[in-house]
């Protein structure tokens, strides 16, 4: 067998399997199977820092630019080209099992042109398999070469022409360039590139050095910073050449049109909002090369705004960027600027609401950027809307900051708004009951010289003078005294007789036929006796004296009695275990199984700051009485004092004294009041505390004996209410 003939059989085997092949397609392809190829590009060229991946491609450069490529698959057996396509649409090439070549192109490669760039990529020996979508990655690179011109000084290089550029001439092509804005692309195997600088007055200079390369690589980047001479010469300061990447040649038109991310904003852009509140909120310009315009339209309800209404905005016209700026007190961003934003915090912390009633702003916006308008997507939401909401504060006046002649506001709450600036455009008002008039009130605290006869009151607080806070009522307390404070009301109680002696009486702080009892003594422990009834176990503690009084004609005496008890007390004998102080109380008193039962206070629902009273004390030895005053809520103590005289004699004479309340719970209101006064503040005693058998003259029963320890007078009792 000759070659030729060899050939000839090989070639048509060669040519039967192919047409098989293809018959298997044609068959496979008609029965709808899942055999082929998934095409992704990504930024590939050399010297790239970074590779995006097929997505990050697609988001930076967008499928208009991703359609640009013509995709080519080449079958290995055969060589035959079983696909070739403009655009490729990232969808699944069906194509038989086997080996394929698979490129992308971009552009024809040309002599010299101004931003043309040339990208190629190819991945080989791919292999797909029966039923199989092959994932293929091919890398696209810049396959042409750039140059690139800036100048230094180009302020005073502005100054001195009006109309400069430089040609970039390869062969019989040129093209004209003034800065980096464009880009002369040529052939990477281009060895005949010159420059010309072009002036004013139609003269030009050719460009000359070194720095040239002669040849140029596949992405190489000629960066030339010129330099005007002082004789007027332009010459190559700087001349650098870098890689570029895919990204980095796109052509203006190719990336995809400006889109407006929105912070703070939720469904439907919409920020709802109360008045004053502190919202960030930001619109970012996602544009891939610098904002080229702006165009802004108002649609404002509140009024501080409203001048702004009908009528566009564009950001290249300088009286209207001012105009927004002013009106809105926001910073407009510069045309050319790179991630560009519009911060509209600052102006929704300004909006205001119709006195209270719910406001509605909005703001449409549409943005340019790589020579395209946002608004080419006619069904992007490009309208920001932004309700303000009535701000929410309130009052309240505790009810322990009430008394009978000054309430205090609590300082206002601000559950929605910005505190401060509430508080800081804030105005406190109170009215009587029954008035019309609401009064101004600069501080905390309303407060009257003298309790007022009003006792009614309403408060509020209104922020700039037209959004109010809940109306709270108030109720001053009523100055009260305590019954008998005078110590005039007192009544003589026969209780029985002594043999030889005579009646007996108990002495009670409260006029006959009183209903309302107040005050009670401790002298049920005083009669209480064991042997037998004698003078000394039937006097009592306490009385009232009209020998000694400060005024009218009456005070309280009380003793510190050394019988009584349930001791077997005597004329003579004093039991020391069983002594104690006389006391009148504000209260109910019963001894029994031997011990004081006390029920102590009485209600009483105003709160006073002092009480004061007179005193005269006659000490045996250096003793001292005890006066103590609690205010109490329930069972609480909510306000006490407690008096002790520093020093007491028996020639002191009448003396007054003060107990200034303290209340440590400002939140509670008065329920009750307990007042005691106690001959002594001794709770264990000696004989030398006593004279034995000391004669006293009680009213209506006479003189008596008992064993008597210090004495004290109280006379005249108030309650002062300063506040």
């Amino acid at each position: 067998m000759n070659n030729r003939l060899l050939l000839h059989i090989l070639t048509t085997l060669l040519c039967l399997l192919w047409l098989t092949a293809c018959n298997r397609a044609d068959e496979w392809e008609a029965a709808g199977g899942d055999t082929g190829l998934l095409v992704t590009l990504t930024d590939g060229t050399i010297g790239a820092e970074t590779r995006a991946t097929p997505q990050e491609l697609r988001e930076q450069l967008g499928e208009k630019f991703l359609q640009q490529f013509r995709l080519t698959i080449t079958h290995l057996a055969g060589e035959r080209e079983v696909y070739d396509s403009i655009p490729y649409d990232g969808e699944l090439i069906r194509v038989p099992a086997g080996f394929y070549d698979v490129e992308a192109k971009f552009g024809d490669n040309p002599t010299l042109a101004l931003d043309a760039p040339y990208y190629t990529g190819r991945t080989e020996d791919v292999e797909v398999k029966g039923h199989q979508q092959k994932s293929v990655s091919i890398a696209c690179s810049v396959a042409n070469a750039l140059l690139s011109v800036k100048y230094e000084n180009v302020d005073k290089l502005d100054e001195k022409f009006t109309n400069y550029y430089v040609s970039v001439h390869v062969g019989k092509d040129s093209v004209n360039i003034k800065d980096t804005a464009k880009s002369a692309y040529f052939r990477a195997d281009t060895t005949s590139l010159q420059l010309f600088f072009h002036y004013d007055d139609g003269k030009s200079q050719q460009i000359k050095s070194d720095a040239i390369p002669t040849t140029f690589e596949a992405g190489d980047h000629l960066i030339l910073t010129l330099r005007m001479s002082p004789t007027m010469t332009m010459k190559i300061a700087k001349a650098e050449i870098k890689q570029v990447t895919v990204k980095e040649t796109v052509p203006e038109t190719w990336l995809p049109k400006p889109k407006i991310e929105a912070e703070g904003f939720g469904e439907d852009n919409t920020l709802i909002f109360a008045e004053t509140e502190k919202k960030e909120a930001r619109l970012n310009l996602n544009t891939q090369l610098g904002l080229q315009d702006l165009k802004l339209t108002f649609q404002f309800e509140d009024e501080q705004f409203a001048s702004l209404n009908g009528k566009e905005y564009q950001l290249s016209n300088p009286a209207d960027k001012d105009a927004v700026e002013q009106a809105l007190d926001i910073t407009l961003p510069e045309v050319g600027t790179k991630g560009a934003s519009l911060d509209l915090s600052h102006m929704i912390a300004k909006m205001q609401t119709k006195a209270g009633e719910t406001v509605t702003n909005r703001l449409t916006i549409d943005v340019r950027a790589n020579d395209r308008w946002s608004s080419e997507d006619a069904e992007a939401n490009r309208t920001y809307t932004m309700v303000c909401n009535k701000p929410e504060f309130s009052i309240a006046v505790q009810p322990g900051n009430v008394w009978t002649k000054q309430f205090t506001i609590d300082e206002v709450t601000v559950t929605a708004g910005d505190a401060e600036t509430i508080k800081g455009q804030l105005q406190y008002q109170y009215k009587a009951e029954g008035s019309e008039e609401w009064v101004n009130s600069d501080q905390l605290l309303v407060s009257w010289s003298e309790a007022p006869a009003t006792k009614k009151y309403q408060v509020r607080a209104v922020y700039r003078g037209e959004i109010s806070t809940n109306i709270t009522d108030v109720e001053l307390e009523t100055p009260m005294q305590i019954p008998n404070s005078d110590m005039e009301g007192w009544q003589a109680n026969r209780l029985g007789n002594i043999l030889f002696t005579g009646d007996y009486y108990d002495f009670l702080p409260y006029s006959s036929g009183t209903s309302d009892i107040w005050w009670a003594t401790n002298n049920e422990r005083s009669r209480d006796y064991v042997v037998a009834r004698v003078k000394v176990t039937s006097s009592p503690c306490v009385s009232y004296s009209e020998a000694e009084k400060h005024g009218g004609s009456r005070s309280a005496l009380m003793y510190t009695s050394g019988h009584g008890g349930g001791y077997a007390s005597t004329s003579s004998i004093i039991h020391e275990d069983g002594a104690f102080a006389g006391s009148l109380l504000i209260g109910s008193y019963s001894w029994s199984d031997d011990r004081d039962n006390i029920t102590e206070g009485h209600s009483f629902a105003v709160r006073p700051t002092q009480l004061k009273f007179w005193y005269k004390y006659v000490p045996k030895n250096t003793d001292t009485f005890r006066a103590y005053i609690d205010i109490k809520n329930g069972s609480d103590i909510i306000g006490s004092g407690t008096f002790e005289p520093a020093s007491s004699s028996s020639d002191s004479g009448w003396q007054e004294g003060t107990i200034t309340l303290e209340y440590t719970d400002l939140t509670k209101k008065a329920t009750s009041i307990y007042v005691r006064f106690s001959s002594t503040n001794k709770t264990s005693f000696s004989s030398d505390d006593f004279d034995r058998n000391k004669s006293i003259t009680f009213p209506v029963m006479g003189d008596w004996n008992a064993h008597i320890g210090s004495m004290l007078y109280i006379d005249d009792i108030s309650l002062i209410y300063d506040k």
